[in-house]
């Protein structure tokens, strides 16, 4: 719950859980942009103030149980910062938009009403020139010229300046609800960033993905990537269904949300690895996720780059977690191995194993280009419609 919340602070209180644990963990980020901030703390508080925050900001927050080196699944909510008058700013601010398509940048500043002794006011002169500028799809830059300020006296309180007006178009979107980051290309978006998009169509439930619009024609909808080593991939069933991590960072897409992006539409699936100057790729021209007995199993095919083929050893294998294992062979793949996956026995490649560790097999390993004692530092798989061809995209 969220309460006292002020133009920059708000207090976070959660119920504990019945059952003893070490710790609480909550993290906090804005919801449009910025890296999440987390606070470690002791089992006995139950809440927190949070401070030096933005105004008139919506923030993403989460809370999560610690036992040991576990933590459970988080709580999450979202919480909107009181607005407050703006200083000068020489850089936009820009305000998220409530719902599609249109996001409001804001430049120069806000005026409040200065106070006289009782019985007099200032009353500000309206700002002058009002001009919307840099108009795309979803977004618009509004500029004006600040006011001056004249003596009026009288007998209420305060007062304000008529507001001031100007109409602008954004144009008409191809694909106003996107399914993913290719149709959000056709709408003409060719920066690589965060996107909502509606894999279920607008009646569904959104989802914020990261798009890649650069590489090999853009298009692409990320799903993993690995970078720093900052966020945790040895996670259970649950945490692996939903996603987790920082779609700016390191992150997994969730195989829930995975399924319904390829359930719809045949995609493709591209992998990216660099090490150093190094870097390789795996394209394959067949990718899908199926939950037929809540498996998430992996159909992959069609391989083609210079990375060399890891995957064709994983096709038609279920997904497993250290904590749940629908079809086991010998051992326990994700256990032994530190990760979640579609396991054989045990894996050729291992994107989601452990950061920076080149021992036992348990690192990032994609075997057929550096074996399995050498841990990738970066990689990043994404997808994209199978029939997408970037020459003929606008």
């Amino acid at each position: 719950k969220f309460s006292n919340v002020t133009d920059s602070s708000f207090y976070v209180s959660w119920i504990k859980p019945r059952r003893p644990v070490t710790g609480f963990k909550v993290t906090f980020c804005l919801s449009s942009s910025g890296e999440p901030i987390s606070l470690s703390l002791n089992s006995h508080q139950s809440s927190v103030p949070l401070s030096a925050l933005s105004p008139g900001s919506s923030y993403e927050v989460s809370v999560i149980s610690t036992q040991g080196m576990d933590e459970s699944d988080p709580v999450k909510g979202v919480v909107v910062t009181g607005n407050s008058w703006l200083p000068l700013r020489s850089s936009p601010v820009c305000l998220p938009p409530t719902h599609l398509p249109l996001a409001v940048c804001l430049k120069d500043s806000l005026h409040k009403l200065p106070r006289k002794s009782a019985g007099s006011v200032d009353r500000v002169e309206g700002p002058r020139d009002l001009i919307a500028s840099q108009v795309t799809p979803r977004s618009a830059v509004l500029t004006w010229k600040p006011p001056t300020f004249k003596n009026i006296y009288g007998e209420r309180q305060g007062e304000y300046s008529v507001a001031i007006s100007t109409d602008f178009t954004t144009g008409t979107l191809a694909f106003p609800f996107p399914t993913d980051c290719s149709q959000e290309l056709m709408n003409g978006v060719h920066d690589s960033y965060e996107v909502e998009v509606f894999p279920n169509g607008p009646q569904g439930q959104s989802a914020l993905v990261y798009c890649d619009m650069e590489t090999d024609g853009g298009g692409w909808t990320v799903i993993q990537r690995r970078m720093d080593g900052k966020t945790n991939f040895f996670r259970g069933w649950r945490e692996y269904s939903a996603g987790f991590g920082n779609i700016s960072g390191e992150f997994w897409i969730g195989n829930e949300l995975l399924h319904n992006l390829t359930r719809m539409t045949p995609m493709a699936l591209r992998i990216d690895l660099r090490s150093g100057s190094e870097s390789v790729f795996a394209h394959y021209s067949s990718f899908s996720v199926d939950t037929q007995k809540n498996h998430y199993a992996i159909q992959v095919s069609g391989y083609s780059g210079t990375a060399g083929d890891s995957m064709k050893y994983h096709n038609g294998r279920p997904f497993s977690t250290r904590d749940r294992d629908p079809n086991p062979f010998i051992t326990r793949c994700a256990v032994s191995y530190r990760g979640g996956w579609w396991y054989k026995n045990c894996h050729e490649a291992n994107l989601n194993g452990l950061y920076d560790t080149h021992t036992n097999h348990q690192g990032i390993i994609w075997t057929e280009w550096k074996g399995k004692d050498f841990s990738i530092p970066f990689t990043e798989m994404k997808i994209r419609p199978s029939s997408f061809t970037p020459s003929t995209q606008g």
